[in-house]
């Protein structure tokens, strides 16, 4: 063996022991958060696991797998990945956590092969490559801008789409360089890096359908420079899979913009489609701020209160942040023969919000949103370390990296206690209901009930129009028997004058349950169906009536608890013409039958199938794809018959 081959095996060996020690600092940063909680969005999305007692069988595989509602396809490899961890819930949030750790980590690798590649298109001397690939990948794996996303169970769906996409990047970038010397097998790679990749990407998330268009700024940004030394692309095969896909995602987007939406508000959103477009321009400028100049303190996931921009100077700041946003892909294309990995980083980075940052009736903020386009954004500061022998510039950079380590293990440990992390939230979120909801429900459960009832408390003042505000207060004042009439009062008043939405019904759900069945005074029935009537002249109510569903289906539950089974059925049928969804509609039967009143629920059944018969298309809800409605009500009249038989009725009447 000579010497320089030697050598090459000593410089392998070295490249391998800096990279696992890199993956290494990572899993110990994030290790702290694993002992988390689920939070919010976890919640709905993963008690599906449960639904049929479990994923047991291909039965209960194929139910749950068609039992996302996140997006348009459901998600269901994100669903999947999910029974890598528990086939049942609830379950125990740890190994949730270390699959997205071990995930991120695992992107991080292909992310690591994807740029050196890049750098090898370009002639690069191997070393250097490796050197520039891993500070790039460093910054982007150890940056604490995205603890938010690795420790929020829920946002493997964008993990494992960004995943999927970085895995299709390197095979493409893999197979353009192999074209040089195998033309076959190398249009096999691309094609199918684009066909596969796309369709994994999406059936994680929807965005992953904006692989094509991310692959053609790669093609564009790199294989297209004249410095590269890829063969250039076949003309039918660019345009066939990669211009028309991009063609038709840009269409997609453009196709929501209409003289209506740009008037009027989204569904459930307090802004229009003008509003969203100028706000996203001041939300992307700041995630960019946020991704160059690491720190401690992120808005977290409940960062609700943006301030939404109004025209171009209200607020100010938005004028400057539109044509900073419009100038920066112009300028991209400009230095893109000079720079093109500095020119890759910024477009990569623009087209990347292009679905979840501009037309689309999307939440405003969302730091998860950067995950994927953010992956070259450090390439060109590996460049600068290895490039420059300046020691200062070389010093900097490394700080910089340090910093990002430890803020991004300081956060880990928040997100490892519960009360913390929800009380940061609270302090850096002061005009946030959810926020604020969040840390009373984390010091409830941590035992310190007094200090939540205080919190909430002060959230009602500042946040005065929440009625989820109102609501938990009042549950948690019932649960230390510290409601008195005028408190009572309070919370009609208010029930009353906030807008009543449909995102409201759990919390009411539980506000009536608490008032039906607590210790503390004034409660009971009476408190209950008086809060329920107080709500039929509320605002949201008024706008859309169909929202009176909630108030007579949780009235119909308060009668059936306190043994009224006529006043019960009344409400459940009321229900019927004002929301169609037969999963309720059966509920509402079970709930009759498990009271003893057989009679009531075979009504309940016959309005049910009445109602079927003038419904072709039913909503959609988590169990349509698998439900037979009509053996469903056979089978709960069936068991009803054998119960009045057996004459269980006046039973459980009397009971």
């Amino acid at each position: 063996m000579s010497k320089n081959n030697q050598m090459t095996v000593s410089e392998n060996q070295l490249n391998l022991i800096t990279s696992a020690i890199l993956l290494g600092i990572c899993l110990f940063c994030y290790y702290p958060g694993l002992t988390g909680p689920f939070i919010f969005d976890d919640f709905p999305n993963l008690e599906s696991l449960g639904y049929y007692n479990g994923v047991r069988n291909l039965d209960t595989l194929l139910k749950y797998l068609s039992s996302g509602f996140a997006g348009p396809t459901g998600r269901p490899l994100s669903l999947l990945s999910f029974l890598i961890n528990s086939t049942n819930w609830p379950a125990d949030p740890f190994s949730f956590k270390l699959t997205n750790l071990l995930l991120h980590c695992a992107t991080g690798i292909f992310l690591f092969l994807l740029c050196r590649q890049l750098q090898l298109s370009f002639n690069t001397d191997h070393q250097k490559a490796f050197f520039i690939a891993l500070i790039a990948t460093s910054f982007w794996l150890l940056h604490p801008f995205f603890v938010s996303t690795v420790l929020y169970v829920i946002q493997r769906m964008a993990m494992l789409s960004a995943f999927f996409s970085v895995i299709s990047l390197w095979f493409y970038c893999s197979g353009r360089l192999l074209m040089s010397h195998d033309l076959n097998r190398g249009y096999i790679h691309i094609t199918l890096a684009i066909c596969l990749g796309t369709l994994l990407a999406v059936l994680s998330k929807e965005n992953g359908a904006l692989l094509p268009f991310l692959i053609l700024i790669v093609e564009y940004c790199i294989f297209h420079h004249p410095d590269s030394k890829a063969k250039p692309l076949n003309r039918f095969w660019l345009v066939f899979f990669l211009i028309v896909p991009s063609v038709i995602i840009l269409g997609y987007i453009i196709s929501h913009i209409t003289p209506y939406s740009l008037s009027h508000p989204y569904p459930r959103r307090s802004f229009n489609l003008t509003e969203r477009l100028l706000t996203e321009a001041r939300v992307v400028t700041g995630y960019l701020h946020s991704l160059l100049i690491p720190r401690m303190n992120y808005p977290g996931v409940l960062y609700e209160n943006i301030l939404i921009s109004k025209s171009l100077w209200n607020p100010v700041q938005t004028f400057f942040c539109v044509v900073f946003i419009l100038l920066l892909p112009v300028f991209a294309v400009f230095i893109r023969k000079y720079a093109p990995l500095l020119a890759l980083a910024i477009l990569f980075f623009c087209s990347g919000h292009l679905l979840e940052s501009t037309t689309l009736g999307l939440e405003i903020y969302f730091e998860h949103r950067n995950y994927l386009p953010a992956i070259f954004l450090f390439l060109p500061i590996g460049q600068l370390f290895v490039r420059y022998k300046n020691k200062w510039l070389k010093g900097f950079i490394g700080l910089m990296l340090i910093v990002s380590a430890g803020f991004t293990y300081q956060l880990s440990q928040l997100w490892g206690n519960e009360v913390s992390l929800n009380m940061m939230w609270a302090q850096q979120n002061p005009k946030s209901a959810r926020a604020q909801g969040s840390a009373a429900a984390a010091l409830n459960y941590s035992g310190n009930i007094n200090a939540a009832v205080s919190l909430l408390e002060k959230a009602k003042q500042e946040i005065p129009d929440d009625l989820f505000l109102h609501w938990h207060w009042l549950i948690l004042k019932c649960s230390i028997a510290e409601l008195n009439p005028s408190d009572f009062q309070l919370i009609k008043n208010a029930s009353k004058r906030i807008k009543l939405t449909h995102n409201h019904f759990t919390i009411l759900k539980t506000t009536v349950e608490t008032l039906l069945n607590s210790q503390c005074k004034p409660s009971g029935s009476s408190q209950a169906l008086s809060l329920l009537d107080t709500l039929k002249s509320n605002p949201g109510i008024i706008n859309n009536p169909a929202l009176a569903h909630q108030i007579h289906h949780l009235k119909g539950w308060v009668f059936s608890e306190t043994n009224q089974p006529k006043n019960a059925l009344e409400e459940f049928d009321a229900v019927i013409p004002l929301l169609q969804n037969i999963e309720l509609w059966l509920m509402q039967a079970s709930i009759l039958a498990n009271h003893g009143f057989f009679p009531e629920a075979l009504e309940h059944l016959a309005s049910i199938e009445t109602a079927l018969k003038q419904t072709t298309t039913p909503k959609s809800s988590l169990f349509d794809s698998k439900m037979d409605y009509q053996k469903e009500i056979l089978r709960i009249k069936t068991n009803l018959y054998e119960d009045i038989t057996q004459g269980k009725t006046d039973e459980n009447r009397n009971n």
